[in-house]
């Protein structure tokens, strides 16, 4: 691989970990102000971020408790009550932990293919064996937490103790079957290098 290659493979590497940095800080935003995890810029009276807590819901819950009084402001307030909100920051780890790992991974994979060090392929083809099994993991665990994210909320703004959940399978199956690829390609990737390996040694 040529100097500039490199270099480029390792600029992306690193968007890659500032990326994962921002799915991992979004655990430390849960103890000083959970209503931020969604927010919008409003420059109607001057640009300023203004939280928007309704936006972590999905279409059908969101529908249902923006028609409560003040629906705003009793959600954050659950999100400030200990009883909902370890609850909360436990569906918000499992939710960026996924994704955080899978593109630390994606990075490190990157940033070892651009050294010029020996066994580079080998040791980031691990990193991407990493990724592929985080991208499985996320697949399910992002469609889990949303549909937890919505019982917490509903059972502290309302007295449904039920409630339907819809959820699109197809979507979930077709991120499961990229990830279950890139996997499967990853692994017969490695097991082509160490049979070179295998090979060289034996030459």
């Amino acid at each position: 691989m040529s100097r500039g290659r490199a270099r480029a493979v390792r600029a992306f590497a690193v968007l890659c970990f500032l990326i994962a940095g921002a799915g991992v800080a979004t655990l430390p935003t849960m103890l000083v102000g959970p209503q931020w995890q969604a927010f919008m810029i409003d420059c109607d009276d001057g640009c300023r971020a203004k939280p928007q807590p309704l936006d972590q819901l999905s279409p059908e819950v969101r529908h249902v408790i923006a028609n409560l009084p003040e629906a705003s402001e009793r959600m954050i307030a659950a999100m400030a009550e200990p009883y909902w909100w370890w609850r909360l920051l436990g569906i918000q780890m499992l939710d960026a932990l996924p994704f955080t790992l899978l593109f630390f991974s994606v990075g490190m994979a990157l940033w070892r293919f651009g050294n010029r060090q020996e066994h580079r392929d080998w040791s980031g083809m691990r990193w991407l064996q990493r990724a592929t099994a985080a991208g499985i993991a996320m697949a399910i665990a992002e469609p889990l937490a949303q549909m937890l994210r919505d019982a917490v909320f509903l059972g502290a703004m309302t007295d449904v103790g039920a409630f339907s959940y819809s959820i699109e399978f197809t979507l979930i199956i077709e991120r499961l079957l990229l990830a279950c690829a890139a996997w499967a390609a990853t692994w017969a990737l490695a097991a082509g290098l160490r049979a070179r390996g295998d090979l060289a040694e034996i030459v």
